[in-house]
């Protein structure tokens, strides 16, 4: 049959439209979560979008297993091998997941910058794979099931497993589908291998047990549930390390750093700020160091263009504890009041605009900073010292009045 004629008669081109015009509507929810500039992140966030081109497809593989068992194709002896007949019908549709991917990561370019690389290859690869399964599946349900469920079922059972698994508690599940990537990738993260493995395995699987059963002989049909059964239960033991998490800390070897006091160490993706991140940084660490304060040795923003505010927030909140003390995960933590009050000061004492600073905080904390910053240089210190003390402990009360110093 000519190509022009296989993409009259088939579904996926009109499906296709609507697709793209959703994928368009839809990539806003998803370019919020892009960290930007970074490549990693935005191949991620583009697999995320998978979980409405595999319902798409897989209902144009059911409509399109229903044309070619109403027009017999497969019946008698046929010229064309059953691989042949269901490539041609299958073909636009197969376009039009591939058209979805690319639109998918089109739509997410304008945050990336650089070029891609091996981790998108692969992405995009897993994403490739999940696209076949599911029209291979589709195409199976609608060689199967009566006309007036075939459809209903292909694009349903595809949105479940797609959609779902993002809701379980058992984690190691999330993990197959590959929409799981979304939970990729901060500036300091790449995409974990096993994220990308596990999906692309269980993808195989059924596409094998696809083929598995339409074939006419009993024996390999019945191998198809033990053939996916095997390729699930590989992937589970793949990523079952990874908890919920796709992605693992990225090298640290890829950073450069400065010689400076703090040590300011910057992602490639962030050396175009490296001048005004070692100012702000220094500035403010020097302001704290003037009056006492002690922040850390080594700052990594994670930010790809970070501001002046968030240096300076960074190094502030880099004197406080980073972790709360273990009594307080199961019983009262006083000290945590002092949060609030403490990190208004830091940042104030750093640098920053003090108005910009209280308005995102609940007045009374910005109250009591904002007073504690009108006593001479030593007792705001022994106030700061004093506090401190309760963010690791259970057992002190903040003194947060400022007429205690």
């Amino acid at each position: 049959m000519p190509w022009i004629t296989v993409l009259r008669v088939s579904v996926a081109p009109r499906i296709g439209i609507l697709l793209g015009l959703w994928l368009v509507a839809y990539s806003g929810n998803v370019s919020k979560l892009v960290t930007s500039g970074y490549w990693e992140s935005v191949a991620a966030q583009s697999a995320s979008l998978l979980v409405w081109t595999a319902p798409a497809v897989a209902a144009c593989g059911a409509w399109e297993g229903l044309r070619v068992r109403q027009s017999r194709a497969l019946q008698g002896a046929p010229a064309r091998t059953f691989i042949g007949v269901s490539f041609a019908a299958l073909a636009p549709t197969l376009v039009m997941g591939v058209l979805a991917m690319a639109l998918a990561l089109g739509l997410l370019l304008p945050q990336a910058s650089g070029g891609p690389n091996l981790t998108t290859a692969a992405v995009l690869g897993m994403e490739l794979l999940v696209i076949a399964a599911h029209i291979a599946i589709g195409y199976v349900i609608g060689l199967s099931l009566p006309r007036v469920l075939a459809v209903p079922v292909a694009l349903a059972g595809s949105f479940v497993w797609m959609a779902y698994p993002a809701a379980m508690n058992v984690f190691w599940v999330r993990q197959l589908n590959g929409t799981n990537l979304a939970e990729c990738c901060a500036l300091d993260q790449v995409a974990a291998p096993r994220s990308i493995l596990a999906p692309a395995l269980v993808s195989i699987g059924l596409l094998l047990a696809a083929r598995l059963v339409v074939l006419r002989q009993w024996g390999p049909r019945i191998l198809a549930p033990v053939a996916l059964a095997a390729a699930v239960s590989v992937a589970a033991w793949i990523v079952r390390p990874l908890g919920y998490d796709a992605s693992e800390p990225r090298p640290t070897a890829l950073r450069t750093c400065s010689d400076t006091q703090p040590r300011v160490c910057l992602w490639p993706e962030q050396h175009g700020a490296a001048k005004d991140v070692v100012t702000w940084a220094t500035d403010a660490h020097t302001r704290l160091a003037a009056l006492g304060v002690t922040t850390a040795a080594e700052l990594s923003p994670r930010s790809t263009a970070p501001t002046a505010r968030q240096i300076r927030s960074l190094v502030a909140a880099s004197a406080l504890p980073q972790d709360i003390p273990e009594c307080a995960k199961h019983g009262q933590w006083p000290g945590n009041r002092a949060f609030g009050p403490l990190t208004v000061w830091l940042t104030i004492t750093a640098g920053e605009d003090a108005q910009v600073v209280t308005s995102g905080y609940a007045p009374d904390e910005a109250a009591v900073a904002t007073r504690v910053l009108e006593l001479p240089r030593q007792d705001q210190l022994a106030w700061f010292r004093e506090n401190a003390k309760t963010l690791t402990r259970c057992d002190l009360q903040p003194v947060l009045d400022p007429k205690r110093f």
